[in-house]
Formats: C-alpha cells, sequence, structure tokens
C-alpha cells in the first residue's frame, strides 16, 4: 500500500471515529438530559408541594408560590449548566491529531511528485539542447521514482 492511498485510508478511519464518538456524546448527553427532566419534575413536584404548605404558614399563597418559582428556576438552570458539561474534544484530540498527520504526509508525498515531475519536465525540455547531458537528467528522477515505488511494495 502507499502512502497516500494508507494516509487517505487514516483520514477516513479517524473521521468515522470522531464522528461516532461525537454522537456517542450527543447520545449520551440527551439520555442524561431526558432522565434528568424526568427525576427532576417527579421530585420537584413533591418539593413544591411540601414547600408550599410549609411556607403558607409564614406568608400568603402567592409569595409563597413566587419563592417556588424562583428556586425551580434556578434548578433548571444549574441542570442545564451540568448537562453541557460534556466536552467531546478532549476525548477527540488524538484521534484529530492522527487525521491532521496523515493530512500532512500526503501533502508532503503530493510536493515530492510535484518537485520530481518538474525535473522530469525541465529534462525533457533540455533534450534538444544537450542530448546527452540531458539523458542524466531524464533517467535520474525517472529511477528514482522507480525505485521509491518499489521500495514502498
Amino acid at each position: 500500500m502507499n502512502p497516500i492511498s494508507r494516509n487517505l485510508v487514516t483520514i477516513y478511519r479517524t473521521e468515522r471515529l470522531i464522528a461516532r464518538r461525537r454522537l456517542a456524546v450527543v447520545q449520551r448527553q440527551t439520555v442524561l438530559m431526558v432522565v434528568a427532566g424526568i427525576a427532576a419534575m417527579a421530585g420537584l413536584v413533591l418539593l413544591n408541594l411540601s414547600l408550599f404548605l410549609a411556607l403558607q404558614a409564614w406568608m400568603s399563597a402567592a409569595s409563597s408560590a413566587a419563592v417556588l418559582s424562583a428556586a425551580n428556576l434556578v434548578l433548571g438552570g444549574l441542570l442545564v449548566l451540568i448537562a453541557r458539561g460534556s466536552n467531546v474534544e478532549e476525548e477527540l484530540a488524538p484521534a484529530i491529531e492522527v487525521r491532521d498527520m496523515a493530512i500532512a504526509d500526503i501533502e508532503a508525498e503530493l510536493d515530492d511528485m510535484a518537485t520530481e515531475a518538474r525535473e522530469v519536465v525541465n529534462a525533457v525540455k533540455s533534450i534538444g539542447s544537450n542530448p546527452l547531458g540531458s539523458l542524466a537528467t531524464l533517467l535520474v528522477p525517472i529511477l528514482s521514482a522507480l525505485l521509491k515505488t518499489r521500495k514502498d511494495d
């Protein structure tokens, strides 16, 4: 397998891994949010009822309802902040690094191929003016490319 195809396979696999991990985190967050919501609602209903009855002894019904509503909003905000605390980027850092290295390797390989192609083109252009000298400059890039291909296999 040549370096370019190996790097393309690496990029494909790491992108798949990154997508799977992001999806897993989103699924986990969603399930936790739903379960937390159900538990919070059941507990909140009972807590609100008991606190309302307790507060009604010290203040009016409207005041005790307002105090409970404010407490419920604060609790809801805290639950949302906790649920948003999961961070997928820390888990994905190694996979992103491997993907970036594979992309850099492909870029380097393509740059090398472009340089070799330019050398061959320049050698072909100069054959007319200096046939014997140009033959050596034409054969060196071709032979190095063939040897490189043979070594990769």
